[in-house]
């Protein structure tokens, strides 16, 4: 009993490991903010730095809410990822595919949602 839980353990910190270290890349990708990956510059040219100094720009909807909205996308995704992880009745290698697709599925939907809530495509 013990061991199935800890290889959904695994899965769900192998799945929530990518989305966290690919998360603000995904982010760029899909709004063109600016970030740069982790390991480069991050958030140091988002466009929310211009839209918060008052240049005109839309900053990034996942940027603009904040700490606040920046963990409601991201937990958002990475509760769905535990869902897979911890209750899909797959063995650990369909658990571990269905877990790091939920990454780009959610995160899909989240930019759509907030993408079209803020204007920002406008």
């Amino acid at each position: 009993m013990w061991q199935r839980w800890g290889v959904r353990l695994a899965v769900f910190l192998a799945a929530s490991t990518v989305t966290s270290v690919f998360f603000i890349d995904f982010c760029a990708w899909i709004f063109r903010c600016g970030c740069q990956s982790l390991w480069l510059t991050a958030d140091k040219y988002c466009n929310i730095h211009a839209a918060h100094a008052g240049h005109g720009a839309k900053g990034c909807p996942w940027c603009s809410f904040g700490y606040a909205g920046y963990l409601l996308v991201f937990g958002s995704m990475v509760a769905a990822q535990a869902v897979v992880a911890f209750l899909a009745p797959w063995n650990w290698p369909a658990r571990l595919g269905a877990a790091l697709a939920v990454f780009p599925l959610m995160g899909f939907v989240l930019a759509g949602i907030t993408g079209v809530w803020t204007g920002y495509w406008r």
